[in-house]
């Protein structure tokens, strides 16, 4: 917004500018070496405007600087070679280009008293330019207090242009996100949807009517089936959100699926950290710990697992070892949901899986997941 606003500006008050010479007191642009200095202030006002439309952003400080730099010199100096000519000139020569660098300054830079300090010099160099060309010094003020105004309003103008452009990018991006999460409610309702109508009701369906003759698998499928109606819920996982909870629920499923498990526990369950893992912490655990599980099951040719959880340092790890039959880890064998399952879902709460395994050598999964720091009372 600034950039635009300061190319208007400069190429609107340029033209203004040369229109006054050429309009106005045109003589002066057949004296050298004046014409040299205002010919040197056109060339400067097109360079810094082609360096904003390039890179579209303000020139920097010391570009800034240089330009108001330029326009003091320009202005002593056409006062200095000019001598008594300037009496009927002065101050319509340099004025324009004075009152255009107080605007620049106002636009251009953002501090209130840097603003202040190079008006207070453009000022003082028109005051001196005055006095070069013959005037009183008091008869310059009213065009000083000119520049003092130029540089305060588009000082002005310019901080209500970036704040509304600020607030404008802000709206944006909050427009931006709210629709993001409509579309993810839109997305979870629709699945949601489809999980009620077709997924859980087949469950439940296959329970209640005894398609299942197998106690233990029926049992299984009615408390997957209820777990998947808190889901739908939104009243799934722990109570209370507690990690040692979750973990002995997913182990407890386990062991009534026929899985022999050997918790232990006992650092986490003293542990103070336990009441900081967050409930999104705890899903990510129990997520993990049920599909290693499942893997044992499925794959590993034992019916015995050991896990092990606690919390330390600020760091909550658990590890599920078993001594099966192990895997190639070049070579996964296909159903394993190691990848998804557990190093993704991990990784997406800022933890850590890491998979030991070889043939005939079982499987070790050891999951770290970093806490948050203890807030400060």
């Amino acid at each position: 917004m600034r950039a635009v606003a300061t190319i208007a500006v400069r190429l609107g008050a340029l033209g203004l500018c040369g229109s006054l010479e050429l309009l106005g007191d045109w003589r002066w642009t057949t004296v050298w070496p004046v014409n040299v200095l205002l010919a040197a202030l056109v060339l400067n006002s097109l360079v810094i405007c082609a360096l904003i439309a390039v890179r579209r952003a303000l020139p920097s400080r010391h570009l800034l600087a240089a330009d108001v730099v330029l326009v003091l010199v320009v202005c002593l100096a056409v006062a200095w070679y000019a001598g008594d000519r300037m009496t009927n000139g002065w101050p319509g020569i340099v004025l324009p280009y004075v009152l255009l660098s107080a605007v620049m300054v106002g636009i251009g830079f953002r501090s209130d008293g840097a603003v202040a300090g190079w008006a207070a010099v453009l000022g003082c160099a028109f005051m001196v330019g005055d006095v070069l060309a013959g005037q009183r010094w008091f008869e310059s003020l009213p065009h000083v207090c000119g520049v003092a105004a130029n540089a305060a309003v588009a000082c002005y103008v310019a901080t209500v242009l970036t704040r509304n452009a600020a607030e404008l990018d802000r709206a944006r991006a909050e427009e931006v996100l709210r629709t993001a999460q409509l579309s993810e409610e839109r997305e979870r309702a629709r699945t949601a949807r489809v999980l009620h109508d077709r997924i859980l009701q087949t469950l439940e369906a296959l329970v209640r009517d005894g398609w299942i003759a197998d106690e233990g698998v029926r049992a299984r499928v009615a408390e997957e089936s209820r777990w998947l109606r808190a889901y739908l819920r939104g009243d799934e996982g722990a109570p209370d959100g507690d990690v040692l909870t979750a973990l002995e629920a997913v182990v407890r499923q386990a062991v009534g699926n026929g899985l022999h498990v050997e918790f232990n526990a006992s650092r986490l369950r003293t542990s103070p950290d336990r009441e900081r893992v967050a409930g999104e912490v705890v899903d990510a655990l129990a997520g993990a710990l049920r599909e290693a599980l499942t893997n044992v099951a499925k794959h590993a040719g034992v019916r015995r697992a050991v896990v092990w959880a606690e919390s330390r340092a600020g760091v909550v790890t658990l590890s599920v070892l078993d001594h099966g039959a192990g895997f190639d880890m070049e070579r996964r064998p296909p159903g394993l949901g190691i990848s998804r399952s557990i190093v993704e879902r991990v990784a997406a709460v800022g933890g850590s899986a890491d998979i030991e395994s070889a043939p005939g050598e079982g499987t070790h999964v050891t999951v770290r997941i970093p806490l948050p720091p203890p807030q400060q009372e």
